[in-house]
């Protein structure tokens, strides 16, 4: 396959004559015309090197295109409940009338699964385009007892620079207020966001990416000027990047857990702790560390806006005869005149 590859993209891309490609590639140039020439499509192209040169049986062969269906119609449903081979030999033998070895389609089964396997293609992100977010938990001591607390987590996708601050909850004030320190923190903000379905953001979830999403995540997107984009549901793989960084900043920031007095402090050393690996760490592929990356990024970046957005959550609350009103299971002493 990837000969196949090389070759058409020699000749279709780069414009080189089959002289050239053979040349090139220190193949012959019967090689580079048979494969020029080849019409068939490139799950055709595949199935020839999952199945090997191997002349099967023309009862074999007829059944081929049958098993490809099944096992590509088994990636939609659960796992626990797909064809095995014997199933698919079985099915044959009543539904097609096969009178080909059992042996047989056990080999090609087991060879078409490793192909026909869901493949996750790593993406290549424009400065300042995307940012990636995701809560992650850790235990530290504070105050002398354990405590669990929650990580707001962001990291650019193009210089992989890394925001961590850390809350008491997952409410959505720490929501809200996780991002402000984070836009504040890089000096700008991306084009895009990429997040989980979360209730802090989300709603419900629409047909397809579309979601009916927060009045107040809305408000902070339109206040710092960027659009949120969501994963599809049980779809972590998709924001790859922060997936790694929750358990990365567990495993080396907070290990052994770290004592502190308070939460201001744990995020103080949260943010000497990012700069630090920044500075050390180098982005994949490129020669720049990731702090040096950041560094230009910053330039990509939309601008902050000239005030900050109030990280908050609006109530309605209605004051009792003592003068007090009660939000979640905490009263609040407010002026006598709101009584009622």
């Amino acid at each position: 396959m990837a000969q196949f590859h090389n070759i058409k993209f020699l000749n279709e891309v780069e414009g080189l004559s089959q002289r050239q490609i053979a040349t090139k590639l220190g193949i012959s140039r019967n090689t580079v015309k048979k494969y020029l020439q080849e019409n068939t499509a490139l799950t055709t192209v595949l199935r020839k090197k999952v199945y090997g040169t191997k002349d099967y049986s023309p009862e074999t062969k007829r059944v081929i295109p049958i098993i490809d269906q099944w096992l590509e119609d088994d990636q939609k449903h659960w796992q626990k409940q797909k064809h095995t081979a014997i199933k698919i030999f079985k099915r044959l033998v009543d539904e097609y009338d096969f009178k080909g070895s059992a042996s047989n389609i056990r080999k090609i089964v087991a060879k078409r699964r490793k192909v026909i396997q869901e493949v996750f293609i790593p993406l290549d992100f424009q400065l300042g385009h995307q940012f990636q977010f995701d809560w992650g938990e850790a235990d530290i001591i504070l105050q002398g007892r354990t405590q669990r607390i929650f990580l707001f987590c962001v990291q650019l996708s193009a210089s992989r620079m890394r925001f961590v601050r850390a809350y008491l909850h997952e409410k959505q004030e720490a929501f809200l207020d996780g991002f402000v320190h984070a836009f504040e923190f890089f000096g700008g903000v991306s084009t895009e966001g990429l997040l989980d379905n979360l209730k802090t953001a989300v709603q419900k979830i629409l047909q397809g990416r579309d979601r009916l999403e927060q009045e107040t995540f809305i408000a902070l997107q339109a206040h710092y000027v960027f659009k949120a984009e969501f994963c599809n549901p049980a779809s972590g793989d998709e924001k790859g990047r922060i997936e790694g960084t929750v358990g990365y900043v567990r495993r080396n920031a907070l290990v052994p857990y770290p004592e502190v007095q308070s939460m201001g402090e744990l995020n103080e050393y949260l943010l000497d702790w990012c700069l630090r690996e920044a500075e050390r760490t180098h982005v994949p592929y490129k020669s720049e560390t990731v702090l040096e990356m950041w560094e230009k990024e910053k330039e990509y970046l939309h601008p902050l806006p000239p005030t900050r957005f109030e990280a908050c959550k609006l109530l309605s609350c209605k004051v009792n005869k003592t003068s007090l009103i009660t939000v979640e299971t905490n009263h609040y002493s407010v002026p006598c005149k709101f009584v009622g």
